[in-house]
């Protein structure tokens, strides 16, 4: 389907960014309008970062550590519609969500993709929002910007099935992204730019 990812077999998560050095994320903005992130490959191991071409009102903070952590944030977006979690992965298979359960008590909806159960990084995405939000609170921002989870995957099968959300998370492909972070605008280029000093700050590169 046009604007989708290609379809695949199926494999298993791959826990490392599906863009290696030199590649490029296509995100497509507004009115089919292309934005490439592309990571660097000077030193991808520890100066990799993420270059957004054609968007200066959007800026990308690649690889923050989470304080505390030995994890880190993959890609935070400041964008004018808010501030983004993304986190992209190269899982195979169509996706799909279940609830478990009896049909008289059904549990959450699960992220499924192919034979593999993808919930685990819905958990960790908004674990990831936390630590945004905590790293804003008490600036004069932290109740005005929102901060969102985009789950992005990269390979995966979607048939005939557009994005979904599982709780506060969005669940598509690459493509899809630069609607989402640039409408509605709620911040200019200045504010985008505060924002983001204020996160590189609390979340320093790794």
């Amino acid at each position: 389907m046009s604007g989708k990812p290609d379809p695949g077999g199926d494999e298993g998560p791959d826990v490392e960014s599906p863009t290696p050095a030199g590649a490029a994320l296509d995100i497509a903005g507004p009115g089919g309008g292309r934005r490439w992130v592309r990571r660097s490959g000077r030193d991808r191991r520890s100066r990799a970062r993420l270059e957004l071409l054609e968007g200066e009102d959007i800026v990308v903070l690649n690889d923050r550590r989470i304080p505390g952590s030995r994890s880190s944030i993959k890609y935070l977006v400041v964008a004018p519609a808010g501030v983004f979690v993304v986190d992209a992965k190269s899982v195979k298979g169509l996706v799909h969500t279940k609830r478990p359960g009896p049909i008289s008590a059904l549990g959450p909806d699960e992220l499924h993709v192919g034979r593999h159960d993808c919930t685990p990084l819905v958990g960790a995405i908004c674990y990831q929002v936390d630590v945004v939000r905590k790293a804003l609170r008490g600036t004069q921002w932290a109740n005005e910007v929102p901060v969102r989870a985009m789950l992005c995957l990269t390979r995966a099968q979607w048939g005939f099935a557009s994005p979904l959300e599982l709780g506060e998370v969005w669940v598509g492909w690459p493509q899809m992204i630069g609607p989402r972070i640039t409408s509605p605008v709620i911040m200019d280029t200045p504010m985008v730019n505060e924002i983001s000093n204020v996160l590189s700050d609390h979340l320093p590169g790794g």
